[in-house]
This record gives structure tokens, C-alpha cells and sequence, in this order.
């Protein structure tokens, strides 16, 4: 192979790189949106036209993390430094504050001031016997193995819409060897590098147009 074949080869393969990474955000971009609140109450969809799969996709529920164990001593341990007139009795990873207690007011009033220097994002359970602290997790529903590669993420979804882009058309025309499997790999690698560098070149440049 000559050195001119060898340059207009390596050419064509990085142009169809470039050309598989604008397939494939073009994909995403036309699921990009979000929904938005209307004064009403209801929801308002984004209008892009593969948005209702990007929402079902991400779904989320909110799951309720308790502390426990060595990370509700920890915590406690703060609060008491904190808070060193709180006599805080502690018992099954929660404090001990009954309803007939007297310092339960105070003590509840001085957690809701204390907790947000901890972590703004501790919340506080009130029952009949005591306090507990726990967190919300955002959890998706869909397996980030589907959605990532899917919809969600521009730099996974090399690996799925390259089944379109190079697997089908490559194995057409040139049938399935180890030889193109070995230059899909390196093409599902190089068109996440490319996307990642298209994506974030773009979303950098939406950011100053949408700062004025």
C-alpha cells in the first residue's frame, strides 16, 4: 500500500468517525428538553421530537436513605459538638425525644438550624418517640445500561447506535470477521471520544449564547 492510499484511507475512516458522531447527536439532540411546570399544575413537554423517549427512559423515583449504624454515630457525634447544651439520648439509630419530653421543641428547633451547616441535605423524621435523620435518593427506574447507551448519555450511546451506523453496514458489505470486529471496537472508542468532544464543545458554546 502506497503512502497516498494509506493517507486517503486513514481520511475516509476518520471523515466516517466524524460522520457516525453527528448521527448519533443529532439523535440526542433531538431529545434534548426538559418539562416544564405550568402555572396550572400540569406538565409542559418538550417539543423535540424524540423527547417522550428520552422522559420515559429517566424516569426517577425518590427512595428514603436512613441513617445507621457507624454513619448516625458519626452524625451525632457533630450534632453534639454542635450542640453541646442538648443532652441528646440516642437509641435503634435515632434520638430519643417523647412527646411529653420538654426540651423536644427546643431541641427540634435547634436541629432545623444545626443540620443545614451539616449537610443542607439531611432530613429530619418526627414520630411519637424520636428523631430520625435520613436522605432522598433520586433512583431510575430504567437500568443504566439501557438508558445511558440509549438516550441518556452522548459518549454511551457510541456503543449502541453504532449497531446502525458500522455493525449493519459493515457486515453488508464486507460479511463478519474478527478483523471487523477488532475495527469496531476501536470505532465505538473513537466516536465516544469524538462525541464527547462535539457535546461539550456545543454545550459550552449554548452556555455563552444563553448568558448574553
Amino acid at each position: 500500500m502506497n503512502t497516498s492510499a494509506l493517507f486517503f484511507g486513514i481520511m475516509a475512516a476518520l471523515g466516517y468517525i466524524v460522520l457516525q458522531s453527528l448521527f448519533i447527536l443529532g439523535v440526542r439532540i433531538a431529545a434534548k428538553g426538559a418539562v416544564e411546570k405550568l402555572p396550572n399544575g400540569k406538565d409542559k413537554d418538550s417539543e423535540m421530537i424524540l423527547f417522550p423517549l428520552f422522559k420515559y427512559l429517566t424516569r426517577t423515583t425518590q427512595m428514603k436513605i436512613y441513617y445507621s449504624n457507624e454513619q448516625f454515630d458519626l452524625l451525632i457525634q457533630k450534632l453534639r459538638v454542635l450542640m453541646p447544651e442538648a443532652m441528646l439520648h440516642t437509641e435503634e439509630n435515632s434520638i430519643l425525644l417523647p412527646t411529653g419530653d420538654a426540651s423536644r421543641i427546643p431541641v427540634l428547633k435547634e436541629l432545623n438550624n444545626i443540620l443545614p451547616k451539616i449537610d443542607g441535605k439531611i432530613q429530619v423524621d418526627v414520630n411519637d418517640s424520636g428523631v430520625r435523620f435520613l436522605k432522598t435518593d433520586e433512583v431510575f427506574k430504567v437500568n443504566k445500561y439501557l438508558r445511558k447507551p440509549v438516550i441518556q448519555c452522548p459518549i454511551c450511546m457510541a456503543s449502541y447506535w453504532s449497531v446502525f451506523s458500522y455493525w449493519i453496514p459493515i457486515i453488508y458489505f464486507y460479511g463478519f470477521d474478527l478483523l471487523v470486529v477488532y475495527a469496531g471496537v476501536i470505532n465505538i472508542c473513537a466516536v465516544a471520544s469524538m462525541n464527547w468532544l462535539l457535546w461539550m464543545r456545543g454545550s459550552a458554546y449554548e452556555s455563552q449564547i444563553m448568558k448574553g
